[in-house]
């Protein structure tokens, strides 16, 4: 069993604490943009220094990491590195990971990054708080009691020698399983909180399209005596194109979402993409050279043996095992000013904050984002839009309300697995070796931006290529006569 403290829910309280040493650092600055990549959301320096560690008097620790737990066990593994550092067993250690009030900004959680960005700085901290302990402790038996050490963190901390590792590199149980296995894991659709109320949103007709004029603009009229007769109903909410229904019960909400007639105005439909390959070749693309040596046109028409070949990756639904759910607190106070506080499944928990913080109209430091386990991840589905979606019922009411998707919503609105059209002409001389090589690709990639946004019309719904094509798509061969061109397009 982990031996938890129970820490400030916020950076302030943490900060403000007795009987804690914590090591902070400034917040690094934004790594320059990538050209062609969607734009990173720095740290906030408003917020002040990013914790990274905190012992308690009473023995636990706490590291703090941006990142979340996907199901892939990254609390197990910041959590032994903790212990490995300060010598502690591993149960004396809890993670805290992605609340947006308590912990450092350290980007999305994808690629397999998390030990690679999170894992440094972290075992740093621990090995410094370690240090400082000793060094202090001999002198001080009651070190921390009633007191507050801060430390800035030190990067060039000695580490533990890998050869001297106890906790650190070893198979321990995962920290989440056991409540899974026994059926008390909090995911975020576990979570009730008194006064809430339940919503369910009604989504447009153009199912899955994020850029052109119709988009936000296509809601005609509300037929709000269409669920006038449902019990519990207490609002309707409509802006733009989004609309909402919020009611006592989960079940009157889902009633009035099926009851409520609303009318669309005709929208330009999708292309067709009954030949997915065509659909790929005909939208409208940049060519971009990302490798080229040698003639690889000429290489290949004089080859004695050429092979051509087109590959064709549809698009694929993350599907996970239960639809998304988030739950939204709106805080309003004309002294202190609103507030607006979500837990949810995001794998991405400052970013969706600055989405929500530019929905709602607030500093973002006045948006806390709660991350709680959700139904399960792989790239972006749809938890950053559900919790807009409650964002904006809460505000209507006043109250906390929890969204969660239909299945249908779920899959038809997904930011999807894009597709991708691969296009291959090669050749290999008469010695055997490779002689040419001409690799075309693709791949209508796009941010995947937050869903109330566009369609409350916050950002325009404007088509974007992003430059993401490219990974992989450079053979590791030795190759004379190579050209490798990524066709970079906005989403279809």
């Amino acid at each position: 069993m982990k031996r938890a403290h129970a820490a400030p829910t916020n950076r302030a309280g943490l900060l403000q604490a007795q009987g804690v040493l914590l090591v902070l650092r400034d917040p690094p600055p934004a790594p320059p943009p990538t050209p062609g990549q969607p734009p990173l959301v720095p740290g906030n320096p408003a917020e002040g220094a990013e914790i990274l560690l905190a012992v308690w008097d009473d023995g636990s620790v706490n590291g703090l990491a941006g990142k979340v737990d996907l199901g892939t066990g990254v609390a197990t593994a910041l959590g032994q590195l903790v212990a490995e550092e300060l010598s502690l067993p591993f149960e004396d250690v809890v993670m805290l990971l992605g609340d947006t009030a308590r912990v450092p900004n350290q980007g999305p959680t994808i690629a397999s990054a998390t030990l690679q960005i999170a894992s440094e700085p972290l075992r740093r901290a621990a090995a410094q708080a370690a240090a400082w302990l000793r060094d202090n402790a001999q002198n001080n038996p009651a070190l921390l009691h009633n007191q507050q050490v801060h430390l800035t963190l030190d990067m060039g901390t000695p580490l533990r020698p890998q050869d001297q590792w106890r906790v650190a590199g070893q198979a321990v149980p995962r920290v989440d399983i056991p409540a899974k296995v026994l059926g008390e894991a909090a995911f975020v659709h576990d979570l009730r909180l008194p006064g809430m109320l339940h919503g369910r949103v009604v989504r447009p007709p153009y199912a899955g399209a994020d850029h052109g004029s119709f988009i936000g603009h296509t809601l005609q009229a509300v037929d709000e005596a269409s669920v006038a007769h449902i019990p519990g109903l207490l609002a309707v909410v409509r802006e733009g194109d989004f609309v909402g229904v919020v009611a006592e019960r989960e079940e009157q909400a889902e009633a009035a979402m099926q009851a409520l007639r609303l009318h669309w105005a005709d929208w330009p439909g999708q292309p067709p993409l009954h030949d997915l390959a065509q659909a790929l070749r005909i939208n409208p693309a940049t060519a971009r050279v990302v490798a080229e040596k040698g003639d690889a046109a000429a290489a290949n028409a004089s080859a004695p043996v050429r092979l051509q070949r087109q590959y064709v990756w549809p698009y694929q639904l993350h599907a996970s095992i239960g639809p998304s759910c988030a739950v939204a607190h709106w805080q309003a106070d004309a002294v202190q000013g609103d507030k607006l506080r979500v837990w949810a499944g995001t794998q991405n928990p400052h970013v969706l904050r600055a989405d929500l913080a530019l929905l709602m109209g607030l500093a973002d430091t006045d948006v806390d984002l709660v991350r709680l386990e959700a139904a399960g991840c792989y790239g972006r589905n749809g938890a950053d839009d559900v919790a807009a979606d409650a964002a904006l019922l809460s505000r209507a009411v006043g109250r906390p309300v929890r969204v969660q998707l239909t299945r249908e919503q779920e899959y038809q609105w997904e930011p999807k697995g894009a597709a991708q059209l691969m296009e291959v002409d090669g050749s290999v001389g008469a010695d055997g070796q490779l002689q040419g090589w001409a690799f075309d690709t693709r791949y209508p990639s796009n941010a995947a931006p937050t869903l109330a946004l566009l369609l409350t019309g916050r950002v325009a719904a404007t088509a974007q290529a992003y430059a993401m094509g490219d990974r992989t798509s450079v053979p590791p061969y030795r190759v004379p006569n190579l050209k490798v061109t990524v066709h970079d397009m906005p989403p279809i």
